[in-house]
């Protein structure tokens, strides 16, 4: 029996590679990022989905959001997730919270692109002033 994983293969780096023409760009973002569902072209008020794809080498911009918080279901690939001072590794299948608050960070470490998928959700301010009151 023959098994390979590509992921454990070394990085293509000829001249023709994608790899070779963002070496360069190496720990920069390198992310295309679709908005799926948001206020702006669905009934949606407070829920929006998104599909991330990072490529080899790159990462997201990276943000906080006080008053949102975030789920991601990792599609292909993997990488490195970054919440706060908090460092874990991600890969397909893996699925995770971001609490409001702590800036997050995901950087591809594999061959192949990370794609992920993404739902934020507004807080209800009101309701947690309410039970604060209480």
């Amino acid at each position: 029996m023959y098994k390979i994983n590509i992921e454990d293969m070394p990085a293509d780096t000829c001249k023709r590679s994608f790899r070779y023409f963002a070496k360069e760009k190496k720990g920069e973002t390198l992310r295309d990022t679709y908005w799926l569902i948001t206020s702006d072209n669905s009934p949606s008020r407070n829920l929006k989905m998104g599909y991330t794809i990072i490529y080899p080498e790159g990462k997201t911009t990276g943000h906080s959001h006080e008053e949102m918080e975030e789920v991601y279901f990792v599609i292909s690939g993997k990488g490195k997730m970054v919440i706060g001072d908090e460092e874990f590794c991600v890969k397909e299948g893996d699925a995770f919270y971001v609490p409001p608050g702590p800036y997050h960070v995901t950087y591809n470490t594999g061959l192949l692109p990370l794609s992920f998928l993404w739902v934020t959700g507004k807080l209800d301010l009101k309701l947690k002033d309410n039970k604060k009151e209480k």
